[in-house]
């Protein structure tokens, strides 16, 4: 009985396991998918700031592999949703240099629902913070 108890736990547990793990394979997938179409261009394939486009650009492109060194180990995740939002200005950031994917998913949420009821800040909000996962693994890719 003991034995039953503890493999019907042990089952439970897998079953909700899968689903965790499955959510976060499809966020990281969509990460991965929200970056190369948006910012791979820049910052490069591989996260480095080498991308096609970066020779064009006045200022150095950003190497995102090392967002977590350059600030003492720490991810700043709330720095880097503002930063890719770039609805809210960052104090201290200057001048816009990048586009301001927050509107732009804002537009692809109205196209995407478009005769239908929906909340576009919810459709912003997970490719935002699919994006800060997947640059979050780039830092551990060096």
């Amino acid at each position: 009985m003991k034995r039953t108890k503890v493999l019907a736990v042990a089952a439970m547990t897998a079953a909700l396991a899968v689903p965790a793990a499955t959510l976060a394979q499809a966020r990281s997938e969509m990460g991965r998918i929200e970056y190369q179409s948006n910012c791979a261009n820049c910052h490069g394939a591989s996260g480095r700031g080498d991308g096609p486009y970066s020779e064009f650009l006045r200022m150095k492109v950003p190497d995102l592999t090392t967002v977590s060194e350059r600030n003492g180990g720490v991810f700043p995740a709330d720095r880097m949703y503002e930063i890719i939002d770039g609805r809210v200005d960052v104090r201290g950031h200057g001048p816009k240099q990048m586009p301001i994917w927050g509107n732009v998913y804002n537009e692809r949420a109205a196209e995407y629902y478009k005769g239908f009821a929906h909340n576009p800040e919810q459709f912003v909000r997970v490719r935002v913070l699919s994006l800060i996962d997947y640059i979050y693994a780039l830092q551990t890719r060096r």
